[in-house]
């Protein structure tokens, strides 16, 4: 059965000419000054590992601080020949409803694989120089 070998969630994520996964802005943290907020453009890029040809079913689930399901992305495919996928989900208008930790949780088939989670944090207070 296919896996999840890494997941990182960045700005924005493309194949370069020689179809090599390029990402710009990789994060784990968002600051904001208020909530709710926006995180206008969003990907969230994976690899799949299993077996060569393999048909694989994948949801991301995007979950709340308070445990609630903000969104959910779905899809089929085949891993290629090398028994490998990268996938590039991209999101556009992200809503954030709260500060805390939101969970990104990855299912194949039916099975829970793994989270990767950013935290939405309150922009921190300049300090004044004398």
């Amino acid at each position: 059965m296919a896996r999840c070998d890494w997941a990182i969630v960045c700005d924005y994520a493309f194949l370069d000419e020689n179809r090599k996964m390029c990402m710009v802005g990789v994060f784990d943290r968002i600051f904001a000054t208020a909530v709710p907020a926006i995180h206008h453009q969003v990907s969230f890029v994976l690899k799949l590992i299993g077996e060569p040809k393999e048909r694989v079913q994948i949801r991301v689930d995007v979950v709340r601080p308070n445990g609630d399901v903000l969104g959910k992305i779905e899809g089929a495919g085949e891993l290629g020949d090398d028994g490998t996928s990268q996938l590039n989900l991209g999101m556009r208008g992200l809503p954030l409803p709260d500060f805390g930790i939101y969970a990104f949780n990855i299912y194949i088939g039916d099975q829970f694989e793994k989270t990767i989670g950013i935290t939405v944090a309150r922009t921190p207070e300049k300090t004044k120089s004398r």
